[in-house]
C-alpha cells in the first residue's frame, strides 16, 4: 500500500484570535503612545469577551481616561452580591456617575460600597467629592477625616483637607493639616509652602520663615525667596531679607513685588538712591500703577526733589483720583514747597473723601497757620484732636 502524498497546496492557517493578553498589551501600548481612542476600543473589546470573573481593572482604565459611559454600561450589567468584589463594583460605578455629574446616584452608590467596605479610604474620598459637589463642605470634611483614619499615611488627603479649611478661612485647622503633610513627606516643597502661608495668615512670622526656607531648600522657585525675604524683614532680620530679595532679582530681574519691597527696605534704611533705582525699574514694567508712582514720589521728597515728586503724585492721582494716601502725600509735598493754595485744594478733597482723616485736618490747620488764618487753623486743629 502506497504512502499518501502530501498536498502541494499550503494550508492556510486561520488568524489567531486575539487573546486577553494581546488585547491588554495593545491597549497599554496605545495608551502610552497617546492614542486614547484606540486604547478605549481595546479595553471595550476586553470587556465584551466572555470571562468568569468581572474585569474591573479594564473598567477602571476606562474611567481613568473619562470613558465613563463605556465603563458604566459594563458595570451596571454585573451581578452584585454582598462581598468585597461588589464593593469594588459600587465604587467604580460611583466614579462613573460622578464623572457624568450624576451626583445623587454617585452618592447612593458609594454609600452602598462603604457599607461593604467601611475602611476603604478611596471610597471615603469619593463620598467627599459628592458632598463637595453638592456644596456641603462640612460633610465633605467629615468624609475626608474618615479617609485619613482609614489611610493615616496618605499626605494627599491631609493636603486636600488643608486646602478646604484654608478656603473657608479656618487657618489653624489648615495649618494642622499641612503640618501633617510635612511630617509624612518632609521633602515636598509644596507642603512647606502652604504651611508657611498659613503661618503668615496667623501672623506667626518666625515659623513662616522656617517653612519658607524649607520649601526653598527642597526645590522652590525664586518667588519663594521673595516671600522668605518679606518674612525676614517683618521679623527685623534686614540683612537676610535684602539677601533673599537680591537672590530673587538675580533670577527674575522683573519681579515686580520684589523690586517694590526691596525699594521700601532701602527707603527705610535711608538708602534713597538705591530705592529710586529699583522703583525706576519697576515703573518701566508697570507704568500705570498709582501706588508705585506714589512710592517713587515719596522717595524723591526725602531727597528734596519736591518738584519731580509732585509730578509723580499728580500722575498717580490721574490714575486714582480719590486715593486718600496719595492726596495726603501730595499735600505734604506742596506744603514743603510753600504752595499753600494748591495744598489747601488737595487737603479739602482729602477730608471730603475721608472726614475722619486726622492727619489731613492737622496738616490743613498747619497750612492755614502759615497763612496767618488762625481762626480757621484752630478749627482744623480741633477736628484733628477729636479724631486722634
Amino acid at each position: 500500500m502506497g504512502v499518501p502524498l502530501a498536498s502541494n497546496v499550503k494550508q492556510k492557517r486561520p488568524f489567531l484570535r486575539k487573546t486577553y493578553l494581546v488585547n491588554s498589551l495593545q491597549a497599554k501600548w496605545h495608551f502610552w503612545l497617546g492614542k486614547t481612542d484606540l486604547a478605549i476600543q481595546e479595553w471595550v473589546d476586553l470587556l465584551n469577551q466572555a470571562s468568569v470573573k468581572p474585569r474591573l481593572k479594564e473598567a477602571e482604565h476606562l474611567i481613568e481616561v473619562q470613558a465613563f459611559q463605556e465603563a458604566r454600561d459594563y458595570l451596571e450589567n454585573l451581578e452584585r452580591n454582598h462581598d468585597e468584589e461588589s464593593a469594588e463594583i459600587c465604587g467604580l460605578l460611583a466614579r462613573c456617575y460622578l464623572g457624568q455629574a450624576l451626583i445623587p446616584q454617585a452618592k447612593c452608590m458609594i454609600e452602598e460600597a462603604l457599607k461593604l467596605k467601611p475602611q476603604n479610604a478611596k471610597f471615603w474620598d469619593i463620598l467627599a467629592d459628592c458632598h463637595l459637589e453638592m456644596g456641603d463642605w462640612q460633610e465633605g470634611i467629615k468624609a475626608l477625616d474618615n479617609s485619613c483614619r482609614a489611610a493615616p499615611k496618605n499626605a494627599a488627603t491631609y493636603f486636600r483637607l488643608g486646602i478646604i479649611y484654608a478656603y473657608h478661612e479656618d487657618y489653624l485647622e489648615a495649618l494642622r493639616c499641612f503640618q501633617g503633610c510635612c511630617q509624612l513627606k518632609p521633602r515636598e516643597s509644596q507642603y512647606w509652602e502652604v504651611k508657611a502661608e498659613m503661618h503668615l495668615k496667623l501672623e506667626q512670622m518666625s515659623d513662616a520663615c522656617t517653612s519658607f526656607d524649607r520649601s526653598l531648600r527642597y526645590g522652590g522657585t525664586p518667588d519663594l525667596a521673595a516671600r522668605l525675604a518679606y518674612c525676614y524683614i517683618q521679623t527685623g532680620q534686614i540683612k537676610k531679607g535684602i539677601q533673599y530679595y537680591k537672590f530673587t532679582l538675580k533670577y527674575e530681574p522683573d519681579h515686580y513685588d520684589c523690586l517694590s519691597n526691596l525699594a521700601a527696605v532701602y527707603q527705610n534704611q535711608g538708602q534713597t538712591q538705591e530705592a529710586i533705582a529699583l522703583l525706576d525699574r519697576a515703573i518701566k514694567i508697570y507704568p500705570k500703577d498709582p501706588i508705585l508712582l506714589n512710592n517713587l514720589a515719596f522717595t524723591l521728597v526725602h531727597q528734596g526733589r519736591t518738584r519731580k515728586a509732585a509730578e509723580y503724585y499728580r500722575q498717580a492721582l490721574e490714575l486714582s483720583p480719590d486715593h486718600p494716601l496719595i492726596l495726603y502725600n501730595l499735600s505734604v509735598c506742596l506744603t514743603r514747597k510753600g504752595n499753600w493754595q494748591e495744598s489747601i485744594q488737595s487737603l479739602n478733597q482729602l477730608v471730603a473723601i475721608d472726614p475722619q482723616h486726622s492727619a489731613g485736618w492737622a496738616l490743613l490747620g498747619n497750612v492755614y497757620d502759615q497763612m496767618d488764618q488762625y481762626d480757621t487753623a484752630i478749627d482744623c486743629y480741633n477736628k484733628a484732636l477729636k479724631l486722634a
